[in-house]
């Protein structure tokens, strides 16, 4: 007769190996970078929605600052604290100094420096303005720049050394004379004018 031996050894159950939780660990980790990821895309796409909002804002708050002598600003300094002191700086923009001072200065949603200055033509009349944004990165800059041609809300428009006078701009040109960023810093200087 045989007799069965239910001696064999047993392995007891110890649960998860470290490999296996070094595995989901990985795995939580690759998802919480692709959520900051699209979170920090949406606040991209963000920034360049609040900056088209806020210029093309300050184009039309600029046209109501013209009298019988044209824009009458000695500089840009001038009629970008004027527009402040007037309450009309885009809430998409952040002021920095007193309001009601005249001196105020204003900044975009990246940090760079606005200023709308008014344009003489070639009587010396200051019959048009600018407003100038800086510091503004690649992917704004693209974003912004056909945005703002698409809407017809300036006469002209330069992107860094690149000067756009007929108003009418290629996506692919739009693309060639928006710079690349210094890391999370933008390079790009847009400028768009009003004539009139």
């Amino acid at each position: 007769m045989s007799v069965f031996n239910n001696t064999a050894e047993k392995h007891p159950d110890r649960g998860w190996a470290f490999l296996e939780q070094g595995a989901v660990a990985l795995a939580y980790m690759v998802v919480a970078a692709l959520i900051v990821a699209g979170i920090w895309k949406l606040f991209g796409a963000k920034d360049a929605a609040t900056e088209v909002t806020s210029l093309q804002t300050m184009m039309s708050n600029g046209v109501a600052l013209k009298t019988g002598n044209g824009y009458d600003f000695s500089s840009g300094a001038s009629m970008t604290g004027f527009l402040i002191q007037k309450g009309g700086a885009p809430s998409g923009f952040t002021v920095h100094g007193t309001a009601s001072s005249g001196t105020a200065t204003l900044t975009n949603s990246y940090g760079g420096q606005v200023v709308m200055a008014p344009v003489a033509n070639s009587n010396g009349y200051n019959n048009g303005f600018s407003v100038t944004t800086q510091s503004v990165t690649q992917a704004g800059c693209i974003d912004i720049a056909t945005r703002m041609a698409s809407a017809g809300s300036a006469s002209s428009m330069a992107i860094n050394s690149t000067d756009f006078s007929s108003g009418q701009v290629s996506s692919e040109a739009i693309g060639q004379a928006c710079t690349a960023d210094s890391g999370r810093t933008g390079n790009n200087t847009l400028v768009f004018t009003h004539n009139g």
